[in-house]
């Protein structure tokens, strides 16, 4: 053992309070990014089925989300009470629209409006008349 010793110098050093890590600095080396990207809670459910069709409408519009809720809910399948209440949560920088699609505001749709065309007394649109 003493021979791989030589090949790490330091490694079997101890540690001191003048050579230890902070806890600042090791938790923004090993979390991967800063606060602005932290996920935020955009729609608290009632229980575990609610909180999936939540997150499967923010989903279907591009926005990734995930559900943080107890373990025992889905364990037992409970459906009512503190236990199986359940959080939706996105990204923070998408945390605006998130609320605002599940608050049911207008979502700007661009659509192609086609002239009606009048045939034997009745106004179609252009793609239907045959």
């Amino acid at each position: 053992m003493s021979v791989f010793t030589d090949l790490f110098p330091g490694i079997f050093r101890r540690r001191t309070a003048e050579n230890a890590p902070t806890a600042a600095v090791s938790a923004s080396v090993t979390t991967g990014g800063g606060s602005d990207n932290e996920p935020v809670v955009v729609w608290e459910a009632a229980n575990l089925m609610e909180a999936h069709v939540v997150k499967a409408r923010l989903e279907s519009e591009g926005i990734p989300a995930l559900i943080r809720g107890e373990a025992l809910a889905a364990i037992y399948g409970l459906t009512a009470g503190n236990l199986a209440a359940a959080k939706v949560l996105t990204p923070a920088p998408l945390a605006d629209k998130a609320i605002a699609i599940l608050s049911g505001e207008e979502v700007e749709i661009e659509t192609i409006e086609e002239p009606l065309v009048e045939e034997d007394g009745f106004a179609r649109r252009k793609s239907s008349v045959g």
